[in-house]
């Protein structure tokens, strides 16, 4: 017995079917053997599960169909009789190959953007290196006040386009997944401290003062890179102290639980407005600080945050307008010691 719809779905005139083969043969070739196995299968007493399969109308358009059945059976567990149900699923067909297709040409965009970027950032850094090398030259000579002057701006604008170069290279191979990590038991302290001995002297120019935590309160060991790790942490601590305000404060503190240790770089600076915390991680958007004399690329937190998470971890940030900010590096802890 078959429903008018099955008749529907097969294109035969209503009325017209009459034997269970006449089914089959409108299946499209290619998937006849596994419609049959599938039939078979269920004769035998099995529970068949889903097929999709093709069929073939007789104005030659191709239609797709999903198959279902469920053997019923006697007191004595024996198969008396098997109910199907197939479902015209053409349009998700259709729908599933349009977005797999959409899928694979963005793949392609993705990848062509990466080459793209990877090959600018190595076809940028042979000249800016010429200029940085004859620019330290240059400062070895007897020059002006005003000469040494301008050749200071030249290096300190080619290091700012050379930083910005490695973190569009970083991140070029990041979503190329060609970033090589080597990750490990790091200890954490002694990445923190690195951290806060380089940011010191930055930091003492506008009278910040560093609260670092002591050897007993980030005694850890987490699993990462541990150059990775401190390229991200010293991007926090840098930020703090950019937007932090004159004669403010940077604490850092680690707080371990449920496996994991977060670190967490805290600052006294104006903020961030909550409507601008979306933007965050945006690549170049700087939330209006680029009309403020503070230097940046806009990619900085980008990369830490797609950093924290090729390590297996995740960035978070928390902001009060007017009170100031705190970023969280959340990461695995090491099993075994550094």
């Amino acid at each position: 017995m078959w429903s008018p719809q099955l008749e529907e779905l097969f294109a035969f005139v209503p009325g017209s079917l009459d034997r269970a083969d006449a089914l089959v043969e409108r299946v499209h070739p290619e998937d006849q053997e596994a419609v049959q196995r599938w039939a078979e299968a269920a004769a035998s007493g099995a529970t068949p599960g889903e097929i999709q399969f093709r069929v073939i109308w007789p104005d030659g358009q191709t239609r797709w169909m999903s198959g279902r059945g469920q053997v019923y059976r006697d007191s004595d567990e024996r198969p008396v009789r098997m109910v199907g149900v197939v479902v015209d699923i053409t349009e998700r067909k259709r729908g599933e190959a349009a977005l797999n297709q959409a899928k694979q040409e963005a793949d392609r965009a993705n990848r062509a953007k990466s080459e793209f970027l990877s090959r600018m950032s190595h076809e940028l850094r042979t000249p800016l290196n010429a200029i940085l090398g004859f620019g330290q030259l240059l400062q070895l000579d007897d020059l002006t006040e005003e000469q040494d002057e301008s050749v200071d701006h030249i290096l300190r604008a080619g290091r700012h386009l050379i930083g910005l170069i490695n973190e569009v290279l970083d991140l070029a191979r990041i979503e190329s997944g060609n970033l090589a990590l080597s990750p490990e038991a790091v200890d954490v302290y002694q990445v923190l401290k690195d951290t806060i001995d380089l940011i010191g002297p930055l930091a003492a120019e506008r009278a910040i003062s560093l609260q670092a935590p002591s050897p007993q309160d980030c005694a850890w060991t987490v699993q990462a890179d541990p150059q990775r790790l401190k390229q991200v942490l010293l991007n926090l601590a840098s930020n703090a102290v950019k937007y932090n305000r004159h004669g403010g404060s940077i604490s850092l503190t680690c707080h371990a639980g449920d496996g994991r240790l977060r670190i967490a770089v805290a600052d006294t600076g104006p903020g961030i407005p909550a409507d601008k915390l979306p933007r965050l991680f945006t690549q170049f958007d700087r939330l209006g600080a680029e009309h403020t004399s503070v230097q940046g690329t806009g990619m900085g937190l980008v990369l830490s945050k797609r950093l924290a998470e090729a390590m297996g971890g995740a960035l978070t940030v928390d902001s009060v307008e007017g009170q100031g900010t705190t970023f969280t590096l959340e990461l695995a802890l090491a099993l075994e010691p550094a």
